[in-house]
């Protein structure tokens, strides 16, 4: 009884392996595609949903500081209403 990892390897066998070894590479970049695009999905999701935070934040930030310069300037007049 012979073990076949004492036969020698065939061109035949080897062309086999080859082509199997070819079929798992492609088959795991296929796979690595699919992962990175669900990836770049996802956190193009997030950004989107980061934004529009960022944005609600912008305006708000905005009104503030318009109330701010508002208030600062009522001062100011109030203050040179005062001197005079």
């Amino acid at each position: 009884m012979s073990n076949d990892d004492d036969r020698p390897a065939t061109k035949n066998g080897l062309d086999r392996l080859e082509s199997e070894i070819s079929q798992l590479r492609g088959g795991l970049i296929e796979g690595m595609r699919k992962m990175q695009t669900q990836i770049l999905r996802e956190f193009q999701g997030r950004a989107r949903t980061t934004d529009i935070r960022l944005r609600s934040l912008d305006e708000r930030l905005a009104l503030l500081e318009e109330r701010v310069r508002m208030i600062e300037h009522e001062a100011i007049v109030r203050k040179m209403a005062s001197i005079s």
